[in-house]
């Protein structure tokens, strides 16, 4: 998992900087300033969530803090860490399937290709055979004929 791009002490600066400016801060408002100034919005429940305990505090009440709320960000943080990493390996097996699948495509028309050849080679090796036989037999005849004397004809 990736650390964040914007810090805890980011975003309070922001709430802050927009509570001094205008009174009224919104999630909407603070995302805007920090896409401007730092060029990443912030997650928008770690925004809220900011906003919220800044609101609580300037009214001088605390926010009632649930009693695993440390373990449950840090629960739904693993669980989104392990599903990125699934979804990763996912993707690298899907990747490693589809080059294996083009290769042994490309392997099976080499051979498809090869065994044609082959097959043409023989048929050629095969028709040579024949046209040597009819040359040897030609030239037998010619040597017969030119051994013969032109009224034997």
């Amino acid at each position: 998992m990736r650390p964040p791009l914007l810090t805890d002490a980011s975003i309070r600066a922001a709430i802050r900087e927009l509570g001094a400016d205008t009174g009224k801060v919104t999630g909407v408002g603070v995302r805007e300033l920090l896409a401007a100034r730092h060029g990443a919005r912030g997650g928008v429940a770690r925004i809220y969530r900011l906003l919220n305990e800044s609101r609580a505090a300037a009214q001088g009440t605390v926010a009632p803090a649930r009693p695993d709320a440390s373990g449950a960000v840090a629960s739904t943080e693993s669980r989104e860490a392990a599903i990125a990493r699934a979804d990763l390996a996912e993707h690298r097996e899907r990747t490693h399937q589809e080059r294996w699948a083009r290769e042994t495509d490309t392997l099976r028309t080499r051979l498809a290709a090869a065994e044609q050849a082959a097959r043409e080679a023989d048929a050629a090796k095969l028709r040579i055979a024949e046209l040597a036989r009819a040359l040897a037999s030609a030239q037998a005849r010619i040597a017969q004929l030119e051994r013969t004397e032109p009224g034997d004809r």
